[in-house]
């Protein structure tokens, strides 16, 4: 359930005169939004000042919307680095215990280059969110399912496939968190791989945009299974 699938929601469970739904509505139009008190709080308060909507639709409501949409929150995460390290990585390492944080106890030579370790494996996690690309909003009204028709761009950037062996990049959707799991080779010769990603940069990091026109080609990538250990030592061995 989408925002614009939410306002409907709201609606169809409307019960009183039509004119007073009407009138509330025109008023939330003309109404100037600011997060906390946004569209919606508006619109569901109004509507259950006229009677025409119980507290209890308004929690039923709630909880359908909070359980289809469990990842939200995430959108919510502002800073890159609490993003990046402190969800993704985590997120990633919660899948397996044998995944340790790198650190030159694992590896002599490490140099902060990539971010876990598997018996040898050097692994590069990256992440990136399914947003609305054709609207201006905060990111968490721009949250996009996974099933979702519209225009969407997940960045995976400031990619290093000399530094690592195995890739784990996170998307991020509404309802969904998709894991896919490519060897550092697959992506350097990836036609939508870029190399050098900012000027005088070749060949020390690039970048890879996916969107709804070609999101379909890392299907054979996605971790279905959840046995990530195993997902990155197949992974791996394609370097060999």
């Amino acid at each position: 359930m989408e925002l614009t699938e939410l306002k409907d929601r709201i609606i169809k469970s409307f019960n009183g005169p039509e004119e007073h739904l009407h009138a509330v509505l025109q008023i939330v139009a003309a109404d100037r939004s600011i997060y906390p008190f946004n569209e919606y709080e508006h619109l569901i308060s109004s509507l259950i000042n006229t009677g025409g909507l119980t507290y209890q639709q308004y929690l039923e409501i709630r909880s359908e919307y909070i359980s289809e949409n469990p990842n939200l929150w995430i959108f919510e995460i502002s800073a890159p680095r609490g993003f990046g390290e402190g969800f993704a990585q985590t997120y990633v390492q919660g899948k397996c215990s044998k995944l340790k944080k790198a650190s030159k106890k694992l590896d002599p030579n490490f140099a902060g280059e990539y971010d876990l370790w598997l018996d040898g494996i050097k692994i590069e996690v990256k992440a990136s969110r399914a947003v609305d690309s054709d609207i201006e909003a905060p990111l968490y009204v721009r949250a996009l399912s996974r099933n979702t028709k519209k225009n969407f761009l997940m960045n995976f950037q400031q990619l290093k496939p000399q530094c690592c062996d195995v890739f784990v990049w996170v998307a991020v959707f509404r309802d969904e968190i998709v894991l896919w799991v490519i060897n550092t080779n697959t992506v350097k010769e990836h036609g939508l791989y870029t190399d050098g990603q900012h000027r005088h940069n070749y060949g020390n990091e690039g970048q890879l945009h996916i969107n709804q026109s070609n999101i379909d080609q890392f299907n054979i990538y996605q971790l279905k299974d959840n046995n990530i250990e195993q997902a990155i030592i197949d992974a791996a061995k394609l370097n060999a």
